[in-house]
């Protein structure tokens, strides 16, 4: 288990173009390209030089990216569960149910290489469950926040297969959130900086 050193610029000042960074030092088992798969992650990264400046928004938002991201690395390095950079569903995850309304819709593969969807709806816990419940969906709700949430309102449903029901009740008994690592705040230049330290 090595580090991640994380990154989030964020406008401090809109009106004189003032940048600031946050970031985050998050353990991790695996490098940074693993994680960025899943593609819900914005205006982030290692390297200060490969985050666009006009994906800048606010502090606030700053921090909830990073700590998406520290729920997220938190998730894969429990479980081995890894997200798929794949933008249409793959023919090895069609036969899956989705909810009805599947948003923030990504493609995984379980610890043992199961074909796994992640949706992230902003409908309500108990809408969910009732959907899953009535259409007999193969479903696991990761416990509040989940990966995206944060201080939304959306609920991470992990959807398989019925012949991959046991994966995700392997995955129902995995602890895998932590506290969240502390943020800092610095400025543009000692992000420049960091991001040239060898990032594990």
């Amino acid at each position: 288990m090595a580090a991640l050193n994380l990154i989030a610029p964020y406008n401090a000042n809109e009106r004189q173009g003032a940048f600031r960074v946050k970031t985050i030092r998050v353990p991790a088992a695996l490098g940074w390209n693993e994680y960025y798969k899943y593609q819900y992650l914005f205006g982030m990264g290692v390297k200060l030089n490969r985050i666009a400046r006009h994906t800048c928004g606010s502090a606030e938002s700053a921090v909830e990216q990073l700590e998406r991201a520290q729920r997220l690395i938190a998730f894969m390095d429990a479980t081995g569960c890894k997200p798929i950079a794949a933008k249409t569903c793959p023919k090895s995850h069609k036969d899956i149910e989705l909810l009805d309304y599947p948003d923030h819709l990504t493609y995984w593969h379980g610890p043992n290489d199961e074909p796994l969807v992640l949706v992230e709806p902003y409908t309500s816990l108990k809408d969910i469950k009732l959907e899953i419940s009535e259409r007999g969906l193969t479903a696991l709700v990761l416990q509040h926040p989940g990966i995206y949430g944060g201080r939304g309102t959306t609920s991470s449903v992990f959807m398989a297969d019925p012949r991959n029901k046991a994966c995700l009740q392997h995955l129902s008994a995995v602890e895998w959130q932590k506290p969240l690592v502390e943020i800092t705040d610095i400025n543009w230049f000692q992000a420049l900086n960091l991001g040239k330290e060898r990032q594990s």
